[in-house]
């Protein structure tokens, strides 16, 4: 297969969420199938290695972009209130899609792999800005749904913007649209939007384990060899149901007579009712030992001169027990996560458990709530040694069946095909867009990937002044921001060759 850039765009990329991590395997994936592979985010929530584009606007939790869903979304909004939300959002589509739009032609990059952005509207301006730039510039794309809005009452409220809604997801000849579940396949059937189901999976040669680097992962955090470790690796959030799991770890210790953990590795979300007030309330009247490791759990392993940083994955080897009491219309990765692991799951009845337990896989089920019988049950599994391990690996069993990467390589592989038969605007015009094509053009909000190798005829990067920068002919790249702080298309600026 000849060379081809794929770049994976999505809000938060590297972080320790359910978008992050299950884009990291696609990103894994593409690599190994010869793609070069450049990265593009609102943020990055640790270093990365290869060619990135990081644009702060892209970030769901960029301070204008969670004004702009407050505005929308929490309240009936009549004529002139319309009006002012749709001039707060075409400024920051505007924002959003010149640098974007610029980087992805100025890269050269022929596939684009989209991770929830096309279907979130927890950042709407930039829903509305990649439905434009893959409107426009025809790129083949794959676009990943792993939540749909209208599962969400706090996004179908109050209707205020109905034509934008009603075209998200988009429907564009060169998107394939990608579910996760039966469920979100079939809630995209019924708005007229054909999509594959690609399950979620996991890459079985990768999986960590206990070496010198995570170790002394207990030590590190204060927790004892003789206290059982039960993992929680969610977000701090009220569809989490935290609390759920500050029970069950009270009832174990109760039972085991020991000071057993709750180990939970997302960061708290801001909500209205102060939920993670509630939770710490909890915790002091259940007297339950919860350790919050979200500054010290991420989605790799790196470390400073100060203190050593561990993967998820260095979590799920130590943990005893797997968690995942949400109510979600979600995939839910953690289950296959710590299948993957052979770790024991007590799980709570959402959506997608019927296509686990369909396959034979066998866990805790709780139905709401920890109830004497998911007491019962937990107990028995963690204390009989022979019951667990032929738990585990009857359900190690299964995950190689139906969710490991060779059954990633059979859904994707077809698609990828396809669209190497398709002719992008990128495809036309890349051997007409000069190598010194102006940085200025695209570069904002942070720093630029690196080459993975030298090189390259790439001049060393700068951060970005505002300032155009000077070209061969020493003619100044023109300023493209605007007195409001956006951003004008540098469309009469590229020029093309004749031939």
């Amino acid at each position: 297969m000849e060379k081809k850039n794929i770049a994976v765009i999505a809000s938060r990329l590297k972080c320790v969420d359910a978008v992050s991590v299950e884009a990291e395997k696609w990103i894994d994936k593409y690599s190994k199938l010869g793609y070069d592979v450049h990265l593009v985010a609102g943020k990055f929530g640790e270093p990365v290695d290869l060619p990135h584009f990081e644009l702060p606007e892209m970030d769901y939790k960029h301070p204008e972009v969670r004004g702009v869903k407050r505005i929308v979304f929490s309240a009936k909004l009549d004529k002139d209130g319309k009006k002012a939300a749709e001039i707060l959002m075409n400024s920051l589509v505007k924002r959003i899609k010149g640098p974007l739009r610029n980087y992805l032609v100025q890269k050269k990059i022929h596939v684009l792999s989209i991770e929830d952005a096309l279907s979130s509207v927890k950042n709407l301006p930039l829903n509305m800005a990649l439905s434009q730039i893959v409107g426009e510039l025809g790129i083949p794309t794959i676009s990943r749904y792993h939540y749909l809005p209208w599962d969400n009452p706090y996004f179908a409220k109050f209707d205020n913007f109905p034509k934008i809604m009603a075209n998200i997801p988009p429907q564009l000849k060169n998107i394939v649209h990608i579910t996760n579940t039966v469920n979100a396949k079939e809630a995209l059937a019924g708005r007229k939007v054909i999509s594959r189901m690609i399950p979620n999976t996991m890459d079985l040669d990768k999986l960590q384990k206990v070496d010198d680097y995570n170790r002394d992962f207990r030590e590190s955090l204060g927790i004892r060899e003789d206290q059982l470790i039960f993992l929680q690796p969610t977000r701090v959030k009220r569809n989490k149901f935290v609390e759920r799991s500050i029970k069950l770890v009270a009832e174990m210790n109760g039972i085991m007579k020991r000071d057993n953990v709750l180990l939970i590795t997302g960061s708290p979300v801001y909500s209205r009712g102060n939920y993670f007030e509630e939770i710490v309330k909890k915790i002091r009247k259940q007297g339950v030992n919860v350790i919050f490791v979200n500054d010290r759990v991420f989605l790799g392993r790196h470390q400073n001169q100060q203190q050593k940083f561990y993967s998820i994955h260095d979590a799920y080897v130590h943990a005893d027990v797997v968690l995942y009491p949400n109510t979600s219309d979600a995939f839910g990765n953690p289950i296959i996560e710590a299948v993957a692991y052979r770790k024991p799951v007590v799980v709570n009845s959402f959506p997608n458990l019927k296509s686990f337990l369909d396959k034979g896989f066998r866990f805790v089920v709780m139905d709401q709530k920890v109830d004497a019988e998911v007491i019962s049950d937990t107990y028995e599994l963690i204390t009989d040694k022979d019951k667990l391990k032929e738990t585990v690996d009857h359900n190690f069993r299964l995950l190689e069946q139906s969710y490991s990467s060779n059954a990633l390589d059979d859904s994707l592989m077809p698609i990828l095909n396809e669209f190497d038969s398709q002719k992008s605007f990128i495809s036309k015009v890349a051997d007409l867009i000069p190598t010194s094509f102006p940085r200025s053009l695209w570069r904002r909000g942070g720093q630029s990937g690196q080459s993975r190798q030298s090189g390259e005829g790439e001049p060393k990067k700068k951060s970005f002044k505002g300032q155009g920068t000077r070209q061969d002919s020493k003619r100044k790249a023109p300023d493209l921001r605007n007195r409001k702080g956006g951003y004008r298309e540098p469309v009469k600026n590229v020029q093309e060759k004749k031939g």
